[in-house]
């Protein structure tokens, strides 16, 4: 998350149930990456807090540039991120939406918490919802929990959230139901290159977490990024 402000050291602690981070008003407190393992129903999962990642211009020591590289090979190491934002501040940061993309685009799970429920009024939830409805086509793609570390709302939720993402994350799906999928939503909707039908002969998923799909189709030079967003849909 973006610095120890929203209150990451403190869901650290809380989910470790003992004071592992340092829990500081200022930013940049966690330095170093923390880790801590926990276990839920009987899997072992360990948490790491990394330092505060913040906008490229407001880093001006070498030793916060140290951090924020710390930082992003923890989430290139992770398999499911947690990011944490600050709801009190009823917006959300453009180095908040830099990291949520980095993250999808490193094929990541992602999680989003928004931080300090206890209080956020209606007013500053309504601006903060306004300032994500730009972005619903990310975020309609990745869990969102509203939580409190102070008062404990739905913190008792992330565990159970994280279990449904991981077991989301390594779906295996039958490749004869995955073509099924397609081709029944390519009748609906056939896609063409100019005139040209575009076919899909057959698919089969290759890898998870994150999930990778080959397809088998008549052109795939003309399979760009709009035909591929139609399958990923």
């Amino acid at each position: 998350c973006s610095s120890d402000l929203v209150g990451k050291s403190s869901l650290m602690n809380v989910l470790l149930k003992e004071e592992r981070s340092i829990v500081n008003e200022q930013a940049g407190t966690t330095r170093d990456p923390v880790v801590g393992n926990i276990r839920f129903h009987s899997e072992p999962i360990k948490i790491v807090d990394t330092a505060g990642i913040r906008r490229k211009r407001a880093v001006t020591q070498d030793l916060e540039e140290l951090m924020v590289k710390s930082s992003f090979q923890a989430v290139r190491t992770a398999n499911i991120i947690l990011l944490l934002l600050d709801g009190s501040m009823g917006a959300i940061s453009d180095q908040e939406l830099k990291l949520a993309f980095y993250i999808f685009q490193e094929g990541k799970a992602l999680i989003i918490l928004v931080n300090k429920q206890d209080i956020v009024d209606d007013e500053k939830k309504l601006w903060l919802d306004t300032s994500l409805e730009p972005y619903e086509f990310l975020l309609k793609k990745v869990e969102m929990l509203n939580i409190s570390c102070k008062s404990g709302k739905n913190i008792g939720k992330i565990m159970p959230m994280v279990n449904k993402v991981w077991e989301k994350y390594n779906l295996q799906i039958n490749d004869h139901e995955l073509y099924q999928l397609f081709y029944k939503n390519l009748e609906k909707k056939p896609l063409y290159h100019k005139t040209i039908l575009l076919k899909l002969y057959g698919a089969k998923q290759s890898g998870v977490a994150p999930m990778h799909i080959v397809l088998y189709v008549n052109y795939p030079e003309w399979f760009e990024q709009t035909q591929l967003g139609f399958f990923e849909n």
